[in-house]
C-alpha cells in the first residue's frame, strides 16, 4: 500500500492510495505545531491504520528537495527518504516538493475542481504547459509540462527570488515601503498579506484573515482599499510569471491566500493580469482557483 502526504507549513495531510487515487475515507489532517517531527506525525497516522501494510510512501514537502532530502521552508522539520524507509519498513520513500504535487494533479483535475477566475475553459487536450501559484503560508510555484500522457513538473524555490522591480515600484506609488518586502514570499504569502494590510491602514491589529473577513464593510475602507491594492500587485505578478512559463493552459492558484484573494477582489486582479502584452499566446489569458484540497495528494499518487 502506497501512503501519500502533503506536508505544508502550517498542516498535514496524510492519505493511503487506492487503486491509483487517494482513498479520501483514509484522509486525515495533523496541525504540525502539535507534533516535534514529520515521523510522529506518519506514526499517529499508522497507529489509526493498524492492518494496512505501507510498502512505499510519496510525500510532498513545503520546501526544496535534493537527493532526498528535504527541509520544511517555514517550519524546523529536516525529512529525510532514506531515514523513513528504515523507520517504517518501506521499500521506497519518495520526497518531491509540494507545489510539484500539486502539478502532477493538474492534468486530472475536471470542471468541478476548479473555478474559472478569467480566460479560457480548461482544454480538453491535455498537452501543453500550465502554472501553478501557491500563496499560503509561504510561496512557490510549478511549472507543469505535459505530452502524450507525460507530466514532468521542474522544481523551483520562486517564493526568495528577488521583488520584480514593478511591484516594488508600485508599493512605492502607494506609500508602501518596498523595503520590507526584498522577496517574494515576504509579501506574497500569509504573514506578507499581514505586512501589507498594516503598513496600509496603519494599524498594528489587523491581520491577513480579518482583512479578508471584513473586505467590503462600509466601515472598513481602508481594509477595502488594501485588499483591492493587492490584488492588483498579485495581477502584476501573475502577469510576469505567465510570460516567463507560456500557461497555455491556464495559470491555476492555489494556497489560502491565492484562493481569498481571487474570491474576494478579482477584479483588481484580472484588469492588471489581463493587460494587454505582444507576447501573449492569445489575448485572453486565464486564471483558475484550484479548489481540490486533496490535489497534492493526488498528485502524489500520480509521480
Amino acid at each position: 500500500m502506497r501512503l501519500v502526504a502533503d506536508i505544508g507549513g502550517t498542516n498535514a495531510r496524510v492519505a493511503l492510495c487506492a487503486n491509483g487515487g487517494v482513498d479520501h475515507g483514509s484522509v486525515a489532517r495533523f496541525t504540525n505545531a502539535e507534533w516535534d517531527s514529520l515521523d510522529d506525525v506518519l506514526r499517529a497516522f499508522c497507529r489509526a491504520h493498524p492492518d494496512t501494510v505501507i510498502d512505499e510512501m510519496v510525500i510532498a514537502v513545503a520546501g526544496p528537495v535534493h537527493a532526498g532530502r528535504a527541509k520544511l521552508t517555514n517550519r524546523n522539520w529536516t525529512i529525510i527518504a532514506d531515514d523513513l524507509a528504515q523507520s517504517f519498513s518501506c521499500r521506497r520513500v519518495v520526497l518531491l516538493n509540494d507545489l510539484g504535487a500539486l502539478g502532477y494533479a493538474v492534468p486530472l483535475l475536471g470542471t468541478d475542481q476548479v473555478t474559472k477566475i478569467c480566460g479560457q475553459d480548461i482544454p480538453d487536450d491535455p498537452n501543453g504547459q500550465a502554472l501553478i501559484v501557491g500563496i499560503g503560508t509561504g510561496f512557490n510555484i510549478s511549472q507543469v509540462i505535459t505530452k502524450d500522457q507525460c507530466t514532468v513538473c521542474p522544481p523551483a524555490e520562486a517564493g526568495h527570488i528577488s521583488m520584480p522591480s514593478a511591484i516594488a515600484s508600485r508599493l512605492d506609488d502607494h506609500a508602501c515601503n518596498p523595503k520590507r518586502f526584498p522577496t517574494v514570499e515576504t509579501l506574497f504569502s500569509g504573514r506578507g498579506l499581514t505586512a501589507f494590510c498594516r503598513q496600509m491602514t496603519g494599524s498594528d491589529y489587523v491581520s491577513g484573515e480579518s482583512a479578508i473577513k471584513n473586505y467590503g464593510d462600509p466601515a472598513e475602507a481602508k481594509i477595502s482599499d488594501a485588499i483591492d491594492t493587492y490584488a492588483s500587485l498579485l495581477g502584476l505578478l501573475l502577469r510576469d510569471l505567465s510570460l516567463s512559463y507560456m500557461p497555455s493552459r491556464g495559470t491555476f492558484l492555489a494556497g489560502s491566500v491565492g484562493r481569498a484573494i481571487a474570491r474576494c477582489a478579482p477584479d483588481p486582479m484580472i484588469n492588471v493580469f489581463q493587460d494587454s502584452c505582444k507576447f501573449r499566446l492569445h489575448s485572453n489569458p486565464t486564471i483558475f482557483v484550484a479548489e481540490e484540497d486533496s490535489a497534492a495528494l493526488l498528485g502524489c499518487t500520480q509521480f
